[in-house]
Protein backbone atom coordinates (compact mmCIF):
# COMPACT_ATOMS: atom_id res chain seq x y z
CA UNK A 1 0.00 0.00 0.00
CA UNK A 2 1.01 3.65 -0.61
CA UNK A 3 0.43 5.83 2.39
CA UNK A 4 0.17 9.13 1.83
CA UNK A 5 3.62 11.57 2.55
CA UNK A 6 1.97 13.51 5.27
CA UNK A 7 1.70 10.32 7.04
CA UNK A 8 5.13 9.52 6.27
CA UNK A 9 6.10 13.46 7.43
CA UNK A 10 4.28 12.83 10.73
CA UNK A 11 6.40 8.79 11.37
CA UNK A 12 9.33 10.88 10.74
CA UNK A 13 8.63 13.61 13.32
CA UNK A 14 7.76 11.52 15.61
CA UNK A 15 10.91 8.93 15.69
CA UNK A 16 14.35 10.19 16.41
CA UNK A 17 16.79 8.75 14.12
CA UNK A 18 19.55 8.78 16.70
CA UNK A 19 17.79 6.52 18.90
CA UNK A 20 16.90 3.90 16.16
CA UNK A 21 20.59 4.63 15.01
CA UNK A 22 22.09 3.44 18.45
CA UNK A 23 20.05 0.39 18.55
CA UNK A 24 22.31 -1.04 15.81
CA UNK A 25 25.54 1.22 16.51
CA UNK A 26 25.65 1.93 20.18
CA UNK A 27 28.58 3.48 20.47
CA UNK A 28 28.18 6.31 18.09
CA UNK A 29 29.72 9.67 19.53
CA UNK A 30 28.47 13.23 19.44
CA UNK A 31 31.29 15.78 17.22
CA UNK A 32 29.69 19.11 16.15
CA UNK A 33 26.45 18.54 14.97
CA UNK A 34 26.33 15.00 13.67
CA UNK A 35 26.35 11.63 15.30
CA UNK A 36 29.80 9.15 14.44
CA UNK A 37 30.37 5.80 14.22
CA UNK A 38 31.21 3.02 12.40
CA UNK A 39 29.35 1.85 9.72
CA UNK A 40 26.57 -0.77 10.35
CA UNK A 41 26.86 -1.59 6.36
CA UNK A 42 30.63 -1.88 5.20
CA UNK A 43 33.18 -3.15 7.38
CA UNK A 44 35.53 -0.39 8.48
CA UNK A 45 37.87 0.26 11.42
CA UNK A 46 37.38 4.07 11.36
CA UNK A 47 33.99 5.83 11.77
CA UNK A 48 32.62 7.13 8.78
CA UNK A 49 29.19 7.07 9.23
CA UNK A 50 27.62 10.23 10.75
CA UNK A 51 23.68 10.69 11.60
CA UNK A 52 22.27 14.14 11.63
CA UNK A 53 19.52 14.11 13.81
CA UNK A 54 18.38 18.11 12.64
CA UNK A 55 17.78 16.60 9.29
CA UNK A 56 16.48 13.27 10.11
CA UNK A 57 19.18 11.46 8.10
CA UNK A 58 22.18 9.24 7.50
CA UNK A 59 25.20 8.94 5.23
CA UNK A 60 28.42 7.05 5.13
CA UNK A 61 31.20 8.63 3.43
CA UNK A 62 32.58 4.96 3.06
CA UNK A 63 30.60 3.52 1.04
CA UNK A 64 27.83 5.97 0.27
CA UNK A 65 25.06 4.18 2.52
CA UNK A 66 22.17 6.93 3.30
CA UNK A 67 18.67 7.89 3.97
CA UNK A 68 15.90 8.58 6.42
CA UNK A 69 14.75 6.80 9.77
CA UNK A 70 12.50 4.30 7.46
CA UNK A 71 14.91 3.47 5.36
CA UNK A 72 17.17 2.79 7.65
CA UNK A 73 15.00 0.29 9.92
CA UNK A 74 14.24 -1.68 6.62
CA UNK A 75 17.82 -1.56 5.36
CA UNK A 76 18.71 -2.81 8.84
CA UNK A 77 16.13 -4.82 10.17
CA UNK A 78 14.24 -5.59 6.44
CA UNK A 79 10.84 -6.14 5.57
CA UNK A 80 8.84 -4.44 2.65
CA UNK A 81 8.31 -0.29 2.72
CA UNK A 82 4.75 -0.96 4.01
CA UNK A 83 5.89 -2.98 6.67
CA UNK A 84 8.15 -1.21 7.90
CA UNK A 85 5.76 2.30 7.97
CA UNK A 86 3.46 0.15 9.57
CA UNK A 87 5.67 -1.12 12.53
CA UNK A 88 7.13 2.34 12.90
CA UNK A 89 3.76 4.26 12.49
CA UNK A 90 2.53 1.94 15.41
CA UNK A 91 5.97 2.65 17.47
CA UNK A 92 5.45 6.40 16.88
CA UNK A 93 1.64 6.41 17.94
CA UNK A 94 0.52 7.34 14.56
CA UNK A 95 -2.88 5.93 12.69
CA UNK A 96 -2.20 4.46 9.08
CA UNK A 97 -5.56 4.85 7.01
CA UNK A 98 -7.53 2.07 5.63
CA UNK A 99 -6.52 0.01 3.20
CA UNK A 100 -7.27 1.61 -0.06
CA UNK A 101 -6.61 1.26 -3.69
CA UNK A 102 -3.60 3.47 -4.53
CA UNK A 103 -4.76 6.36 -6.12
CA UNK A 104 -2.50 7.48 -9.46
CA UNK A 105 -4.02 11.26 -9.29
CA UNK A 106 -3.10 11.77 -5.42
CA UNK A 107 0.60 13.21 -6.55
CA UNK A 108 -1.07 15.73 -8.77
CA UNK A 109 -3.64 17.13 -6.41
CA UNK A 110 -1.17 17.15 -3.62
CA UNK A 111 1.37 19.39 -5.75
CA UNK A 112 -2.25 21.70 -6.77
CA UNK A 113 -2.93 21.77 -3.02
CA UNK A 114 0.56 23.72 -2.36
CA UNK A 115 0.54 25.86 -5.56
CA UNK A 116 -3.03 26.55 -4.23
CA UNK A 117 -1.77 27.74 -0.59
CA UNK A 118 1.37 29.62 -2.21
CA UNK A 119 -0.61 31.38 -4.89
CA UNK A 120 -3.71 32.21 -2.24
CA UNK A 121 -0.71 33.84 -0.11
CA UNK A 122 0.15 36.10 -2.92
CA UNK A 123 -3.86 37.26 -3.27
CA UNK A 124 -3.75 38.01 0.70
CA UNK A 125 -0.20 40.49 -0.08
CA UNK A 126 -1.89 42.12 -2.88
CA UNK A 127 -5.10 42.53 -0.83
CA UNK A 128 -3.79 44.61 1.77
CA UNK A 129 -6.31 47.52 1.98
CA UNK A 130 -5.90 50.60 3.70
CA UNK A 131 -7.48 49.43 7.20
CA UNK A 132 -4.96 46.24 7.53
CA UNK A 133 -1.83 48.68 6.46
CA UNK A 134 -2.95 51.17 9.69
CA UNK A 135 -2.93 47.83 11.69
CA UNK A 136 0.61 47.09 10.82
CA UNK A 137 1.77 50.58 11.13
CA UNK A 138 0.46 50.52 14.32
CA UNK A 139 2.69 47.59 15.25
CA UNK A 140 5.61 49.30 14.51
CA UNK A 141 6.38 46.73 11.38
CA UNK A 142 8.32 48.27 8.74
CA UNK A 143 7.91 47.49 5.00
CA UNK A 144 10.25 45.21 4.96
CA UNK A 145 8.95 43.19 7.74
CA UNK A 146 5.86 42.55 5.93
CA UNK A 147 7.49 41.65 3.08
CA UNK A 148 9.63 39.04 4.68
CA UNK A 149 6.83 37.11 6.47
CA UNK A 150 4.35 38.04 3.63
CA UNK A 151 1.84 39.59 5.77
CA UNK A 152 -1.49 39.97 3.79
CA UNK A 153 -5.13 40.40 3.91
CA UNK A 154 -8.22 37.91 3.65
CA UNK A 155 -10.42 40.26 1.87
CA UNK A 156 -14.04 41.07 4.16
CA UNK A 157 -15.80 38.91 1.43
CA UNK A 158 -17.47 35.48 1.02
CA UNK A 159 -16.11 34.49 -2.16
CA UNK A 160 -13.35 36.84 -3.12
CA UNK A 161 -10.49 34.39 -2.46
CA UNK A 162 -12.58 31.71 -4.19
CA UNK A 163 -13.05 33.38 -7.67
CA UNK A 164 -9.31 34.55 -7.83
CA UNK A 165 -8.26 30.93 -7.44
CA UNK A 166 -11.12 29.32 -9.70
CA UNK A 167 -9.99 32.12 -12.15
CA UNK A 168 -6.01 30.68 -11.79
CA UNK A 169 -7.74 27.32 -12.82
CA UNK A 170 -7.70 25.69 -9.84
CA UNK A 171 -10.27 23.48 -9.12
CA UNK A 172 -12.97 23.50 -6.26
CA UNK A 173 -11.98 20.36 -4.45
CA UNK A 174 -8.45 21.28 -4.56
CA UNK A 175 -9.35 24.86 -2.32
CA UNK A 176 -11.65 22.57 0.35
CA UNK A 177 -8.76 20.40 0.58
CA UNK A 178 -5.89 22.94 1.35
CA UNK A 179 -8.20 24.43 3.85
CA UNK A 180 -9.07 27.53 1.68
CA UNK A 181 -12.42 27.04 1.48
CA UNK A 182 -15.52 25.45 3.54
CA UNK A 183 -18.65 24.47 3.03
CA UNK A 184 -21.91 26.12 4.38
CA UNK A 185 -24.07 24.67 6.51
CA UNK A 186 -27.01 26.72 6.70
CA UNK A 187 -29.84 24.73 5.10
CA UNK A 188 -30.59 27.99 2.78
CA UNK A 189 -26.92 27.36 1.33
CA UNK A 190 -25.51 23.48 1.84
CA UNK A 191 -23.46 22.37 0.21
CA UNK A 192 -21.89 25.86 -1.10
CA UNK A 193 -18.45 26.75 -0.88
CA UNK A 194 -16.88 29.45 0.41
CA UNK A 195 -13.59 31.37 1.82
CA UNK A 196 -12.91 30.24 5.11
CA UNK A 197 -10.39 33.38 5.90
CA UNK A 198 -12.32 36.92 5.48
CA UNK A 199 -12.04 40.47 6.90
CA UNK A 200 -8.29 38.83 8.72
CA UNK A 201 -4.73 40.23 8.95
CA UNK A 202 -3.09 36.99 7.28
CA UNK A 203 0.20 35.02 7.95
CA UNK A 204 1.56 32.15 6.04
CA UNK A 205 2.43 28.84 7.79
CA UNK A 206 5.36 27.27 6.80
CA UNK A 207 6.67 23.60 6.75
CA UNK A 208 10.49 23.00 7.53
CA UNK A 209 11.13 23.91 3.70
CA UNK A 210 9.46 26.32 3.30
CA UNK A 211 6.55 25.42 1.53
CA UNK A 212 3.16 27.50 2.26
CA UNK A 213 1.01 24.54 4.13
CA UNK A 214 -1.79 26.51 5.92
CA UNK A 215 -2.46 30.71 7.39
CA UNK A 216 -3.12 31.93 10.77
CA UNK A 217 -6.05 35.00 10.18
CA UNK A 218 -6.01 37.59 13.51
CA UNK A 219 -9.11 39.44 13.29
CA UNK A 220 -8.27 43.33 13.02
CA UNK A 221 -11.31 44.90 15.32
CA UNK A 222 -14.13 43.33 17.28
CA UNK A 223 -14.38 39.31 16.78
CA UNK A 224 -13.87 36.03 17.66
CA UNK A 225 -12.18 33.71 17.53
CA UNK A 226 -9.55 36.05 18.12
CA UNK A 227 -7.34 33.79 15.55
CA UNK A 228 -8.25 32.00 13.35
CA UNK A 229 -6.14 28.81 12.02
CA UNK A 230 -6.23 26.56 9.03
CA UNK A 231 -8.33 23.50 9.66
CA UNK A 232 -6.26 20.05 9.85
CA UNK A 233 -5.63 19.13 5.94
CA UNK A 234 -2.90 16.59 4.20
CA UNK A 235 -0.60 20.03 4.27
CA UNK A 236 -1.69 21.30 7.30
CA UNK A 237 -1.13 19.38 10.59
CA UNK A 238 -0.53 22.09 13.52
CA UNK A 239 0.87 19.49 16.17
CA UNK A 240 3.82 18.67 13.89
CA UNK A 241 4.56 22.71 13.14
CA UNK A 242 6.36 25.64 14.83
CA UNK A 243 5.90 28.88 13.01
CA UNK A 244 9.21 30.55 11.63
CA UNK A 245 11.17 27.24 12.09
CA UNK A 246 12.24 27.81 8.30
CA UNK A 247 13.48 31.11 8.85
CA UNK A 248 14.83 30.49 11.96
CA UNK A 249 16.67 27.45 11.31
CA UNK A 250 19.95 28.82 9.65
CA UNK A 251 20.26 31.40 12.74
CA UNK A 252 19.66 29.22 15.19
CA UNK A 253 22.87 26.78 13.93
CA UNK A 254 24.82 30.21 14.16
CA UNK A 255 23.57 31.14 17.83
CA UNK A 256 23.58 27.97 19.16
CA UNK A 257 19.74 29.28 20.52
CA UNK A 258 16.14 28.51 20.34
CA UNK A 259 13.39 30.38 22.27
CA UNK A 260 9.71 29.64 21.83
CA UNK A 261 7.23 32.42 22.59
CA UNK A 262 3.49 32.60 22.70
CA UNK A 263 2.33 34.71 19.34
CA UNK A 264 2.96 34.94 15.85
CA UNK A 265 3.54 38.95 16.02
CA UNK A 266 5.79 37.79 18.71
CA UNK A 267 7.78 36.10 16.36
CA UNK A 268 7.76 38.87 13.66
CA UNK A 269 8.67 41.82 16.33
CA UNK A 270 11.60 40.07 17.90
CA UNK A 271 13.14 39.42 14.11
CA UNK A 272 12.66 42.95 13.07
CA UNK A 273 14.65 43.70 16.09
CA UNK A 274 17.36 41.29 14.95
CA UNK A 275 16.36 38.43 17.47
CA UNK A 276 16.38 35.73 14.60
CA UNK A 277 15.81 32.23 16.45
CA UNK A 278 12.31 33.18 18.14
CA UNK A 279 9.37 30.64 16.90
CA UNK A 280 5.62 30.24 17.95
CA UNK A 281 3.27 27.17 18.67
CA UNK A 282 0.01 27.74 16.44
CA UNK A 283 -2.20 28.03 19.19
CA UNK A 284 -2.18 27.95 22.90
CA UNK A 285 -1.35 24.21 23.97
CA UNK A 286 1.87 22.92 22.75
CA UNK A 287 2.10 19.60 21.81
CA UNK A 288 4.43 17.28 22.85
CA UNK A 289 5.53 16.66 19.16
CA UNK A 290 6.58 20.51 19.17
CA UNK A 291 8.61 20.13 21.71
CA UNK A 292 10.53 17.23 20.13
CA UNK A 293 10.70 19.30 17.17
CA UNK A 294 12.29 21.96 19.20
CA UNK A 295 14.65 19.47 20.81
CA UNK A 296 15.94 18.80 16.91
CA UNK A 297 16.68 21.97 16.62
CA UNK A 298 18.87 22.49 19.89
CA UNK A 299 19.20 20.28 23.14
CA UNK A 300 18.33 23.45 25.83
CA UNK A 301 15.33 25.33 24.19
CA UNK A 302 13.94 28.59 26.48
CA UNK A 303 10.52 28.66 26.37
CA UNK A 304 9.03 32.86 27.09
CA UNK A 305 5.93 33.14 28.70
CA UNK A 306 3.97 35.98 29.89
CA UNK A 307 4.36 35.94 34.03
CA UNK A 308 1.22 35.94 35.12
CA UNK A 309 -1.15 33.00 36.49
CA UNK A 310 -2.02 32.08 32.44
CA UNK A 311 1.56 32.03 31.89
CA UNK A 312 2.43 29.96 34.85
CA UNK A 313 -0.42 27.57 34.16
CA UNK A 314 0.70 27.51 30.43
CA UNK A 315 4.58 26.80 31.58
CA UNK A 316 3.66 23.79 33.88
CA UNK A 317 1.52 22.34 31.14
CA UNK A 318 4.50 22.18 28.58
CA UNK A 319 6.48 21.17 31.21
CA UNK A 320 4.25 17.78 31.65
CA UNK A 321 3.96 17.46 28.09
CA UNK A 322 7.35 17.02 27.91
CA UNK A 323 8.31 14.23 30.29
CA UNK A 324 7.26 11.46 28.45
CA UNK A 325 9.59 12.56 25.37
CA UNK A 326 12.92 13.54 28.01
CA UNK A 327 15.97 12.38 27.14
CA UNK A 328 19.48 12.54 28.58
CA UNK A 329 20.88 15.65 27.22
CA UNK A 330 17.94 17.34 26.44
CA UNK A 331 15.55 19.85 28.86
CA UNK A 332 13.83 22.96 28.41
CA UNK A 333 14.42 26.44 30.72
CA UNK A 334 11.25 28.88 31.14
CA UNK A 335 11.43 32.99 31.15
CA UNK A 336 8.49 34.39 32.84
CA UNK A 337 8.02 38.54 31.41
CA UNK A 338 7.05 41.06 33.52
CA UNK A 339 2.86 41.25 34.02
CA UNK A 340 1.32 42.28 31.00
CA UNK A 341 4.11 42.43 28.79
CA UNK A 342 4.95 40.24 25.68
CA UNK A 343 8.41 40.20 23.56
CA UNK A 344 6.82 42.79 21.10
CA UNK A 345 5.97 45.23 24.20
CA UNK A 346 9.31 44.30 25.88
CA UNK A 347 11.27 45.41 22.33
CA UNK A 348 9.12 48.44 21.43
CA UNK A 349 9.22 50.00 24.82
CA UNK A 350 12.81 49.39 25.35
CA UNK A 351 14.69 47.71 22.95
CA UNK A 352 16.19 43.92 22.02
CA UNK A 353 19.04 44.14 24.71
CA UNK A 354 16.15 44.50 27.12
CA UNK A 355 14.33 41.14 26.29
CA UNK A 356 18.08 39.55 25.70
CA UNK A 357 18.85 40.25 29.25
CA UNK A 358 15.82 38.51 30.41
CA UNK A 359 17.14 35.48 28.68
CA UNK A 360 19.23 35.18 31.56
CA UNK A 361 16.95 34.70 33.82
CA UNK A 362 15.75 31.77 33.59
CA UNK A 363 13.87 28.58 35.85
CA UNK A 364 15.24 25.20 34.93
CA UNK A 365 12.62 22.47 34.25
CA UNK A 366 13.45 21.11 37.89
CA UNK A 367 13.01 23.58 39.22
CA UNK A 368 9.67 24.51 37.50
CA UNK A 369 8.78 20.87 38.77
CA UNK A 370 9.13 21.75 42.19
CA UNK A 371 7.01 25.02 42.17
CA UNK A 372 4.29 22.74 41.10
CA UNK A 373 4.78 20.20 43.45
CA UNK A 374 5.33 22.47 46.67
CA UNK A 375 3.57 25.69 46.05
CA UNK A 376 0.60 24.83 47.31
CA UNK A 377 1.86 22.38 50.94
CA UNK A 378 3.43 22.96 53.86
CA UNK A 379 6.42 20.26 53.51
CA UNK A 380 7.80 21.26 57.30
CA UNK A 381 4.29 18.75 58.11
CA UNK A 382 3.79 14.90 57.64
CA UNK A 383 1.12 15.47 55.41
CA UNK A 384 2.80 18.64 53.25
CA UNK A 385 5.38 16.24 52.68
CA UNK A 386 3.23 13.13 52.06
CA UNK A 387 1.57 14.69 49.33
CA UNK A 388 4.53 16.06 47.65
CA UNK A 389 5.51 12.82 47.79
CA UNK A 390 2.78 11.03 46.34
CA UNK A 391 2.92 13.87 43.34
CA UNK A 392 6.60 13.22 42.96
CA UNK A 393 5.67 9.84 41.74
CA UNK A 394 2.98 10.45 39.65
CA UNK A 395 5.28 12.87 37.47
CA UNK A 396 8.17 10.58 37.66
CA UNK A 397 5.71 7.80 36.47
CA UNK A 398 5.54 10.13 33.39
CA UNK A 399 9.19 9.59 32.27
CA UNK A 400 10.10 7.27 29.93
CA UNK A 401 13.61 6.83 29.97
CA UNK A 402 14.84 5.27 33.36
CA UNK A 403 18.01 7.23 33.26
CA UNK A 404 16.17 10.80 33.24
CA UNK A 405 13.79 9.58 35.32
CA UNK A 406 16.84 8.80 37.97
CA UNK A 407 18.14 11.76 37.80
CA UNK A 408 14.78 13.86 38.31
CA UNK A 409 13.78 11.91 40.67
CA UNK A 410 16.96 12.13 43.13
CA UNK A 411 17.62 15.91 42.42
CA UNK A 412 13.71 16.93 43.40
CA UNK A 413 13.74 14.57 46.38
CA UNK A 414 17.25 16.25 47.24
CA UNK A 415 15.23 19.73 47.13
CA UNK A 416 12.49 17.94 49.29
CA UNK A 417 15.10 17.49 51.47
CA UNK A 418 16.36 20.99 51.31
CA UNK A 419 13.37 22.73 51.69
CA UNK A 420 12.29 20.45 54.90
CA UNK A 421 15.73 21.14 56.56
CA UNK A 422 15.75 24.58 55.30
CA UNK A 423 12.03 25.66 57.75
CA UNK A 424 14.49 23.71 60.50
CA UNK A 425 17.15 26.51 60.68
CA UNK A 426 17.46 28.87 63.30
CA UNK A 427 15.34 31.63 63.92
CA UNK A 428 17.83 34.49 63.45
CA UNK A 429 18.18 32.75 59.49
CA UNK A 430 14.69 32.80 59.29
CA UNK A 431 14.19 36.88 59.09
CA UNK A 432 16.42 38.07 55.81
CA UNK A 433 15.16 39.74 53.41
CA UNK A 434 13.42 37.75 50.43
CA UNK A 435 15.44 38.15 46.98
CA UNK A 436 13.49 40.17 44.23
CA UNK A 437 11.84 38.01 41.53
CA UNK A 438 12.19 37.98 37.91
CA UNK A 439 8.93 39.36 38.03
CA UNK A 440 10.22 42.37 40.10
CA UNK A 441 13.32 42.93 38.15
CA UNK A 442 13.32 46.84 37.21
CA UNK A 443 13.32 46.99 33.46
CA UNK A 444 17.16 47.46 32.34
CA UNK A 445 18.00 43.92 33.34
CA UNK A 446 21.94 43.82 32.88
CA UNK A 447 24.25 40.58 34.01
CA UNK A 448 26.19 42.40 36.36
CA UNK A 449 29.01 39.79 37.26
CA UNK A 450 31.17 40.44 40.61
CA UNK A 451 34.45 39.53 41.54
CA UNK A 452 36.03 37.47 39.01
CA UNK A 453 33.55 38.30 36.54
CA UNK A 454 36.10 40.18 33.81
CA UNK A 455 38.05 36.91 33.78
CA UNK A 456 35.09 34.52 33.42
CA UNK A 457 33.94 37.23 30.60
CA UNK A 458 37.14 36.83 28.36
CA UNK A 459 37.11 33.41 28.53
CA UNK A 460 33.41 33.32 27.41
CA UNK A 461 33.73 35.84 24.62
CA UNK A 462 36.68 33.43 23.17
CA UNK A 463 34.28 30.36 23.74
CA UNK A 464 31.52 32.34 21.08
CA UNK A 465 34.28 34.01 19.23
CA UNK A 466 36.97 32.08 18.66
CA UNK A 467 38.35 33.72 15.67
CA UNK A 468 39.30 36.39 17.80
CA UNK A 469 41.93 33.67 19.17
CA UNK A 470 44.78 35.06 16.75
CA UNK A 471 44.85 38.21 18.17
CA UNK A 472 44.48 37.01 21.92
CA UNK A 473 46.26 33.73 22.19
CA UNK A 474 49.60 35.01 23.90
CA UNK A 475 46.58 37.54 26.43
CA UNK A 476 44.58 34.27 27.41
CA UNK A 477 48.23 32.31 27.81
CA UNK A 478 49.15 35.05 30.59
CA UNK A 479 45.87 34.72 32.82
CA UNK A 480 45.51 32.91 35.63
CA UNK A 481 42.35 31.24 36.33
CA UNK A 482 41.01 29.39 39.51
CA UNK A 483 42.11 26.03 39.46
CA UNK A 484 39.00 23.63 38.72
CA UNK A 485 36.47 23.81 35.40
CA UNK A 486 37.84 27.65 34.27
CA UNK A 487 41.32 26.69 34.11
CA UNK A 488 40.39 23.25 32.73
CA UNK A 489 38.71 25.03 29.66
CA UNK A 490 40.81 27.77 29.13
CA UNK A 491 44.11 25.29 28.73
CA UNK A 492 41.74 23.50 26.24
CA UNK A 493 40.87 26.30 24.37
CA UNK A 494 44.47 27.10 23.96
CA UNK A 495 45.82 23.33 23.31
CA UNK A 496 43.29 22.90 20.37
CA UNK A 497 44.19 26.31 18.79
CA UNK A 498 48.21 26.24 19.23
CA UNK A 499 49.13 22.25 19.42
CA UNK A 500 45.62 20.96 17.50
CA UNK A 501 45.73 24.53 15.24
CA UNK A 502 41.67 23.61 14.94
CA UNK A 503 40.53 26.23 12.67
CA UNK A 504 38.07 28.30 14.87
CA UNK A 505 34.43 27.26 13.61
CA UNK A 506 35.73 23.42 14.22
CA UNK A 507 36.69 24.77 17.73
CA UNK A 508 33.47 26.47 18.45
CA UNK A 509 31.81 22.91 17.34
CA UNK A 510 33.64 21.30 19.65
CA UNK A 511 33.23 23.76 22.28
CA UNK A 512 29.50 23.67 22.08
CA UNK A 513 29.26 20.37 21.92
CA UNK A 514 32.13 17.91 23.31
CA UNK A 515 33.11 17.40 27.10
CA UNK A 516 33.60 20.69 28.03
CA UNK A 517 30.19 21.76 26.40
CA UNK A 518 28.25 22.07 29.71
CA UNK A 519 31.11 24.39 31.24
CA UNK A 520 30.80 26.28 28.22
CA UNK A 521 27.44 26.73 28.28
CA UNK A 522 26.93 28.12 31.88
CA UNK A 523 29.82 30.52 31.01
CA UNK A 524 27.60 32.25 28.46
CA UNK A 525 25.00 32.41 29.86
CA UNK A 526 26.63 33.78 33.58
CA UNK A 527 28.36 36.11 31.72
CA UNK A 528 25.78 37.16 29.64
CA UNK A 529 27.71 36.81 26.41
CA UNK A 530 25.40 34.12 25.08
CA UNK A 531 23.00 37.25 24.62
CA UNK A 532 25.16 39.84 22.69
CA UNK A 533 24.22 39.99 19.56
CA UNK A 534 25.62 37.55 16.79
CA UNK A 535 27.87 40.85 15.35
CA UNK A 536 29.26 42.10 18.17
CA UNK A 537 33.04 43.45 17.88
CA UNK A 538 33.87 40.79 20.39
CA UNK A 539 37.97 41.82 19.75
CA UNK A 540 37.44 45.03 20.98
CA UNK A 541 35.16 44.09 23.87
CA UNK A 542 37.93 41.27 24.89
CA UNK A 543 40.53 44.49 25.15
CA UNK A 544 38.19 46.31 26.93
CA UNK A 545 37.13 43.38 29.85
CA UNK A 546 40.94 42.40 29.42
CA UNK A 547 41.87 46.08 30.76
CA UNK A 548 38.68 45.35 33.82
CA UNK A 549 40.55 42.18 34.99
CA UNK A 550 44.44 44.32 34.65
CA UNK A 551 42.73 46.81 37.25
CA UNK A 552 41.17 44.14 39.02
CA UNK A 553 44.40 41.98 39.48
CA UNK A 554 46.49 45.32 40.27
CA UNK A 555 44.15 46.23 43.70
CA UNK A 556 44.06 42.87 44.70
CA UNK A 557 47.98 42.81 44.84
CA UNK A 558 48.08 46.10 46.61
CA UNK A 559 45.01 45.10 49.18
CA UNK A 560 47.48 41.67 49.54
CA UNK A 561 50.19 43.66 50.47
CA UNK A 562 48.40 45.69 52.95
CA UNK A 563 46.97 42.94 54.63
CA UNK A 564 51.23 41.69 55.22
CA UNK A 565 52.19 44.81 56.31
CA UNK A 566 49.43 47.08 57.62
CA UNK A 567 49.69 49.46 60.50
CA UNK A 568 46.49 49.08 61.85
CA UNK A 569 46.80 51.55 64.67
CA UNK A 570 46.72 53.81 61.76
CA UNK A 571 43.21 55.62 60.87
CA UNK A 572 44.54 56.65 57.37
CA UNK A 573 45.83 53.39 56.59
CA UNK A 574 42.87 51.27 57.71
CA UNK A 575 40.59 53.78 55.07
CA UNK A 576 43.02 52.98 52.38
CA UNK A 577 42.63 49.44 53.09
CA UNK A 578 38.78 49.90 53.25
CA UNK A 579 38.69 51.33 49.79
CA UNK A 580 41.24 48.56 47.92
CA UNK A 581 39.41 45.78 49.15
CA UNK A 582 36.20 47.23 47.79
CA UNK A 583 37.88 48.23 44.38
CA UNK A 584 39.47 44.61 43.89
CA UNK A 585 35.73 42.78 45.19
CA UNK A 586 33.28 44.88 43.29
CA UNK A 587 34.63 48.56 42.69
CA UNK A 588 35.65 47.74 38.58
CA UNK A 589 32.38 44.83 37.62
CA UNK A 590 32.88 42.93 34.15
CA UNK A 591 29.18 43.90 33.43
CA UNK A 592 27.97 43.68 29.71
CA UNK A 593 25.89 47.02 29.68
CA UNK A 594 24.53 47.69 26.42
CA UNK A 595 27.44 50.46 25.93
CA UNK A 596 29.70 47.90 25.80
CA UNK A 597 27.72 45.73 23.24
CA UNK A 598 29.32 47.23 20.42
CA UNK A 599 28.65 46.26 16.78
CA UNK A 600 30.99 45.47 14.00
Amino acid sequence: MKYPPQIIDQIKARLNIVEEVRKVVPNMKKKGRAWWGCCPFHNEKSGSFHVREDQNSYYCFGCGAGGDVITFVQETSGGTFAEVVQRLARQAGVKLPDSAPSDPHAAQRRNDGYKALERASVFYQRSLNADAQAYIARRALSPSTVEEFALGYAPDSWDATKSALLTEGFSPDVLKAAGLTTQSEKSAEKGRDYDRFRGRLMFPIHDSQGRVVGFGGRVMGKGEPKYLNSPETPFFNKSFLLYNLHRAKPHIKTTGQIVLVEGYMDVIALYQAGFKTAVAPLGTAVTSEQITLLWQQHSHPVVCLDGDAAGRTAALRMANKALPVLEPGRSLSFVFLPQGEDPDTIVQKDGIATFRNLLTQTTSLENLLWQQLSSAVDVTTADGRATVEAELSGLLSQITNTTVRKAYGQTLKDKLYEATRGNRAPKHNQHKAPQASAQQAPRDYKPAIQGDAATRTLLALICRWPHILPQVDETLGHITFPAGPLAELSQAVLRAYVVLKLPPEDLQQDLQNGPHSSIVYDLLTSTGVLTLPEDTDALSLFHEQHGIWQSQSEHRSKYTEMLKKGDWFSQEYFDKFKELKENSASGHSAALTPSSRRPI
